[in-house]
């Protein structure tokens, strides 16, 4: 009875031992998995690391050239030779405010006098800085847009109307404490360019420059000293003192 109590005792033993050095190898498999992993996962890291690094150079060089794109076309809009321009058809009065509606009356003119175009000249208003290298504003930090209402307007029969513009940002915050508008033409209809047919291309138009623009927070009737942007887009200084 002894002898198959200790038979029974060894068999137990050993297939203790024998669970035990399975269990043993399963935990160290399962070890060299998991720092297998880890030594995969630092690789991917490593290679992800180097990918947006990569990527950023590109946006880097991507965001430079389009600054240098932006003050090269600025630089033709005024260097440019023109037959034609777009004037304000009234003075602008200034300051404006924040998120209060404004207008620019618009005609086309060539020697000052009005031009009535046939076909439909599409424009944009545009905020430029002046930076050094000067920026075209459309977004602001949160990545909104700076417009509200009305950014765009057809020119016809020589007179077209920005209406209803609101502009959000508050040019206190940028260089000299203004900005410059600029309307531009953006589509002439795919005309040929037809001059007795008074069929104008969009190349041959002088965009409107607005300079000094100051885009101020809050109207105060007390504080509100106006001056004036002229039909070219210069400011009276005499008005402005």
């Amino acid at each position: 009875m002894n002898v198959f109590q200790n038979n029974g005792q060894i068999s137990q033993n050993q297939s203790i031992s024998v669970i035990f050095n399975h269990a043993q190898e399963q935990i160290q498999q399962q070890h060299f998995e998991i720092q297998q992993m880890q030594i995969e996962r630092q690789k991917t890291y490593e290679k992800l690391k180097k990918h947006l690094e990569k990527l950023n150079l590109l946006v880097q060089r991507m965001t430079n050239q389009q600054i240098v794109q932006q003050v090269d076309s600025k630089s033709n809009i005024c260097n440019q030779q023109y037959k034609y321009e777009i004037q304000m058809d009234q003075d602008l009065e200034l300051p404006c405010y924040r998120n209060r509606i404004f207008q620019i009356r618009l005609r086309l003119v060539e020697n000052q006098k009005v031009i009535c175009n046939a076909n439909n000249i599409l424009v944009e208003l545009q905020v430029w800085t002046y930076d050094s290298q000067p920026k075209k504003l459309s977004h602001n930090n949160k990545n909104q847009s700076i417009y509200k209402g009305c950014q765009q307007t057809i020119i016809k029969k020589g007179y077209g109307c920005l209406n209803r513009i609101q502009i959000k940002e508050v040019s206190s915050h940028f260089p000299r404490g203004v900005f410059q508008l600029i309307v531009i033409p953006i589509e002439d209809g795919a005309v040929v360019g037809n001059e007795s047919k008074l069929h104008i291309k969009k190349e041959w138009v002088k965009p409107l420059v607005i300079n000094d623009v100051s885009i101020k927070a809050k109207k105060f009737s007390d504080r509100h000293c106006p001056y004036f942007a002229k039909s070219d887009g210069t400011i009276n200084l005499i008005e402005q003192n």
